[in-house]
């Protein structure tokens, strides 16, 4: 994928994301029609047209919230970090479980070294047809 879907931004929400750690992110994930509709009837495997996009985020506080609050609590999306999608093709991605991937920056494709280790981790869920995130109703 060199291009990001058009109308994205207007796809259901799917869940929220946090990923602790060097990555300190957290992330809006949206699904397409099709994605919905296969989270929704819990259909496994994903069928071929589904996407998937992850909108990350630096982790920040928000002292301007914590005010409110009285005391540090608040966190809320810093700067952007990327976009990840996942696109279902059970024959072309068939090499990657059937699954295509692509990283955005800045709106620009990232390095298709990047996508190296895409695959390898998302293969070790198996049981959720290589996606991380639940549905979150």
């Amino acid at each position: 994928m060199t291009k990001i879907p058009a109308g994205y931004r207007d796809w259901r929400w799917v869940s929220v994301s946090h990923e602790a750690g060097k990555l300190n992110s957290i992330g809006a994930v949206l699904g397409n029609d099709v994605a919905i509709k296969a989270y929704r009837e819990g259909k496994l495997p994903f069928p071929d047209g589904a996407i998937i996009a992850a909108l990350h985020y630096g982790y920040v506080p928000s002292a301007e919230n914590d005010k409110v609050f009285g005391q540090p609590q608040s966190f809320v999306p810093g700067a952007p970090s990327n976009i990840q999608f996942m696109v279902k093709d059970s024959v072309k991605y068939a090499a990657t479980g059937g699954w295509g991937f692509a990283t955005f920056v800045d709106g620009k494709p990232a390095a298709p070294a990047s996508m190296k280790s895409c695959f390898p981790c998302h293969e070790q869920t198996k049981a959720t047809d290589l996606v991380f995130t639940h549905y979150a109703p």
